[in-house]
């Protein structure tokens, strides 16, 4: 502000204008400030947007190519808008608005709005009403593709009957926890997916040994059918024995086809979406395997059109799901620290990043960008409203701000709407496997 006073901003909406010559108008992108007791419009940011602004005379007049479009006269040192204010669209992103479209958007990992839809009509995300998803430009960052695949066929009978997997490296960085390559498996007939991060290609084979005893032990079911592609990871002569072995039938595809495309698609969708939700959170490609696992997580609880819409997790465990739970990937967390880390007089929180959730325990994962480690806390509390503000501040780092000139509203239009904790629960935690299957 002009008195070096910070003001919050707490959501981003439209407001319509009804303009001096009674047409309306839609202005987009504008701040909710609450502090503020004026409505204010930046000129630097109708320049930006292809406007030209003619201040002569007391008189200040905005223009989009030859069009008047605008037009307000001075009072004081400022310049009030002759027009008045009409209906008014905010988005608030609290961590209490749950109901918020744009809010379970980004805590479901940047889910489709036909995906959104779907949960909401079901009852099964607290509080969300139905509503239109605003443009995402994270969505667009992460997924945007000029090709479609045809949808395949759903074919299977029974769990474990029909697995497909596929390889996905190497990574162009190094990544959280050494790993190098993604290793994936879904079940044709539920469609849930489980990730594994390998250091090597190698490891292929030992990997799929202990996917294989963890499903199987969990459904009471066998393997049927492996289908994979041709990668010399899963050729080995090793590999064939084990799989002749287990009775476990062999689908491979033709070279340089994309026979494998449900296995290919799925990677290509975890990558899109966690690619989404680093851009979203402003966070390193080195934490790209946080993201994938948490991008395992919400597909798990998410429709699948293969299966008509119904949700891998619950076609898995023969339950519903808890979205209670899910946030924002990135946000901000905060964590208690146990008493025994802390005297009487030192905080009992400490500021983290929120990456992703705990495999096997009620807990979440947490980054630390101090020691550049993480941990796993079930005592959390988040500030999910700190994306969106970090959203604003990115977006008025971009304005020419220095140049600002402001223009007043109406004032009339305005007066309308005048302890305890684990051990365990703090440990540096180290994981190259995410099921994500458990609630």
């Amino acid at each position: 502000m002009g008195n070096d006073v910070t003001c919050n901003i707490v959501g981003i909406g439209s407001i319509q204008l009804q303009m001096f010559d009674d047409t309306t108008k839609l202005l987009i992108d504008v701040r909710h400030v609450p502090d503020l007791r004026k409505y204010l419009i930046s000129l630097g940011a109708l320049d930006t947007n292809g406007y030209k602004t003619v201040i002569r005379g007391g008189v200040t007049k905005i223009y989009k190519g030859i069009l008047l479009v605008m037009k307000a006269k001075k009072v004081g040192n400022i310049f009030q808008l002759e027009g008045r204010t009409g209906s008014v669209h905010v988005s608030m992103v609290s961590e209490h608005d749950s109901s918020s479209i744009r809010l379970w958007h980004r805590r479901l990992g940047h889910m489709s709005e036909r995906g959104l839809k779907i949960l909401a009509d079901r009852k099964l995300l607290p509080n969300l009403t139905s509503g239109k998803l605003d443009f995402c430009k994270h969505c667009l960052y992460g997924k945007q593709s000029k090709q479609k695949f045809k949808a395949g066929k759903h074919t299977s009978k029974g769990i474990l009957d029909y697995i497909h997997s596929d390889v996905w490296g190497l990574a162009p960085t190094i990544l959280y926890g050494g790993s190098s390559y993604l290793l994936s498996f879904l079940d044709d007939f539920s469609r849930k997916v489980w990730v594994y991060m390998l250091k090597r290609k190698s490891d292929v084979f030992s990997v799929f040994k202990q996917f294989r005893a963890l499903v199987e032990n969990n459904t009471g079911r066998t393997i049927k059918c492996l289908r994979t592609d041709n990668g010399g990871e899963f050729t080995s002569k090793e590999f064939e024995n084990y799989c002749k072995d287990a009775g476990i039938e062999r689908h491979k595809t033709t070279v340089y086809t994309q026979q494998n495309g449900v296995a290919e698609r799925m990677n290509r969708t975890l990558l899109e979406r966690a690619r989404s939700m680093l851009s979203n959170a402003n966070l390193q490609k080195e934490l790209w395997t946080e993201a994938v696992a948490t991008t395992c997580y919400v597909i798990n609880r998410s429709p699948s059109i293969a299966i008509g819409c119904m949700i891998p997790q619950e076609v898995s465990k023969g339950h519903p799901c808890d979205y209670s739970k899910l946030r924002v990937f990135g946000c901000d967390a905060y964590a208690l620290v146990p008493k025994h880390q802390r005297t009487k007089l030192d905080l009992k929180s400490k500021r983290y990043i929120f990456v992703g959730y705990g495999d096997g325990t009620k807990g979440f994962r947490l980054w630390d960008p101090t020691t550049r480690k993480i941990i796993i806390n079930r005592d959390v509390k988040f500030d999910e409203s700190s994306l969106v503000q970090l959203d604003v501040d990115n977006k008025l780092k971009r304005d020419d701000v220095s140049d600002f000139q402001h223009i007043q509203f109406d004032s009339t239009s305005n007066d309308s709407h005048d302890d305890h904790s684990s051990d365990s629960s703090h440990e540096q935690v180290s994981e190259s496997y995410y099921e994500q299957g458990s609630d």
